[in-house]
């Protein structure tokens, strides 16, 4: 398994993403359960709308797969995405 560094970018109506979020949580919390996902949440400073997900998975076409099935991707609220393949040196997670 490698890890892999996700961020995303938020745009269109603030509507929008009220409206999906919990559907969003609800599958990145499946995910969890399935130990896909380590960790993930909302970029708290004053730049752009956005947040970070870190993957455990096979390969980075598995994360693109998952992300296609999130609900704030097929609705749109997420208006660009990274994927990264990401090695943890230090801390809990190494």
């Amino acid at each position: 398994m490698s890890i892999f560094a996700v961020t995303y970018s938020y745009g269109g109506p603030t509507e929008t993403l009220n409206e999906h979020r919990p559907a969003h949580r609800a599958y990145l919390g499946e995910l969890a359960q399935q130990g896909k996902i380590m960790g993930s949440g909302p970029f708290t400073d004053q730049g752009a709308a956005g947040a970070l997900l870190v993957f455990s998975a096979e390969s980075a076409e598995e994360v693109r797969a998952i992300l296609a099935e999130d609900p704030l991707v097929i609705q749109g609220v997420v208006t660009d995405h990274s994927v990264r393949e990401w090695s943890i040196n230090t801390g809990t997670w190494s």
